[in-house]
């Protein structure tokens, strides 16, 4: 019988032995900006329906007073904070995301649990910095080398997070090889979520539950539980349990691991739109063709917008009646952009998706399944009619946010500071601001948590 590669302990090795100076600049830049950009994307949802149950479960379920809940002078136990903040990360579903390899939206996870774990373990910036970099080039290669769980009906996000969470807590707790690869077998049980909950409370509740896995495999790992040890590549393991036997490279994921940190490139990409990112090509073009030729809705006839087969599927919905489909249906995003001119927080709304103006703009959005165009919708055209017979069309090819396409730090920044007066001072904003920017100078991450209580 073949030798399996060791996937689990080769990784491991890397997650435990890797020392922060070995990271790059790049990486660590580049995850400066996913940490202050999922701070930001939680404190905007503070006040959200989601996060008030959230809230109020978390305070029930772990009423420890051990970690801060972001954005709130609420605390609870480290997991059950983990879960919240989770929660609050990926709520408005304008958290990062990854437009390569389908990591789903891992900063949510990855980096709530190794804040969370990271207050009470009285963490540097730089043992932050290293957790968060390190755990999602440990996801980074598994999902390289695997099939894309999607297809069978999973939610790509917390698979993937649960096991960057546990990865990202291990390094903050500065746990040896082997308590994190029985921590990697609990959380590799402990993952799961499925596609079809997009558009409910639920898709959030995915990034929580991760977090919160994360932090629970590696608490219960380090006081001595135990687990399969090789729980990626064994057979019946987490690889052919998700994606069936034979289908995952073992080889190539412990191939190169580092060279360069997927942080460094290709990267994972940042949202300009908070709704999901199979709208963005359509929502691009759509305000294109808005502000560039002035249209006013009142002279539109009819909207045209052609996706692919798989795309049409899962994001045309005929009836759009909450802000949580909203975000989910490209005909209702197509259909703001012209009424509106913007895509922001307060577009997703149960209160905006039923006013009668509009459902009116969304019933004159037609929505093209179109075979010619490669899966999984590597471009999107978007056409106009008026009323008096002028078309307008563009087509939008690459994201705004897309690595290929990057948002400027000024654009993150000020997404920040955007997202953050929902919850914070202009102050309090500010001095985030700086400290995440300096986070490899801060001797203790509870310095960012006081900045994160409201004034």
């Amino acid at each position: 019988m073949a030798t399996v590669t060791p996937v689990t302990d080769t990784l491991a090795r890397f997650a435990t032995e890797t020392d922060f100076s070995t990271i790059p600049e790049k990486a660590c830049a580049n995850a400066k900006m996913h940490m202050l950009d999922t701070l930001g994307t939680a404190l905007a949802a503070v006040s959200t329906p989601v996060a008030t149950i959230a809230l109020t479960y978390s305070k029930r379920a772990g009423n420890a007073q051990e970690a801060s809940i972001w954005g709130t002078a609420t605390k609870a136990s480290v997991p059950m904070a983990a879960f919240a903040n989770g929660v609050l990360a990926h709520a408005l579903d304008f958290d990062d995301w990854d437009a390569f390899i389908h990591l789903g939206h891992p900063s949510s996870m990855v980096f709530s649990a190794a804040l969370t774990l990271g207050e009470t373990a009285h963490a540097s910036g730089k043992d932050l910095l290293k957790a968060y970099v390190l755990s999602i080039e440990f996801i980074a290669k598994i999902a390289a080398n695997a099939p894309n769980v999607q297809r069978r009906g999973f939610h790509s996000t917390p698979i993937w997070g649960s096991l960057g969470a546990t990865v990202a807590c291990a390094s903050v707790l500065k746990l040896e090889r082997a308590p994190l690869k029985a921590a990697l077998g609990v959380a590799a049980s402990a993952a799961g979520g499925i596609q079809r909950q997009q558009g409910s409370m639920v898709k959030p509740f995915h990034a929580g539950n991760s977090a919160r896995n994360g932090v629970e495999a590696v608490l219960l790992a380090e006081q001595g539980f135990t687990a399969d040890d090789a729980i990626i590549e064994a057979p019946r393991g987490f690889c052919d349990t998700f994606f069936g036997p034979g289908t995952c490279d073992y080889q190539k994921m412990v191939e190169d691991i580092g060279k360069p940190f997927f942080l460094e490139a290709p990267g994972l990409a940042l949202k300009m739109h908070p709704c999901s990112a199979p709208q963005f090509l359509a929502a691009d073009a759509a305000l294109q063709l808005k502000h560039e030729h002035r249209i006013n809705f009142a002279d539109v006839a009819k909207i045209e917008v052609s996706i692919p087969p798989l795309r049409y599927q899962r994001h045309f919905h005929p009836e759009v009646k909450t802000g949580l489909r909203g975000k989910f249906a490209i005909n209702y995003v197509v259909a703001l952009c012209i009424l509106e001119g913007k895509l922001d927080i307060a577009t997703f709304t149960d209160a905006k998706t039923n006013q009668p103006q509009v459902q009116e703009a969304l019933s004159k959005v037609q929505v093209i399944m179109d075979e010619s165009i490669p899966e999984p919708g590597s471009y999107c055209p978007v056409r106009i009619e008026l009323k008096d017979g002028t078309r307008f069309t563009h087509t939008a090819r690459v994201a705004k946010g897309h690595p290929e396409n990057p948002m400027t730090q000024s654009e993150v920044l000020d997404k920040f500071r955007s997202n953050a007066k929902e919850a914070m001072s202009a102050k309090q904003t500010e001095q985030l601001i700086t400290t995440v920017l300096g986070l490899e100078r801060v001797g203790d991450v509870r310095t960012l948590i006081d900045l994160l209580q409201p004034a």
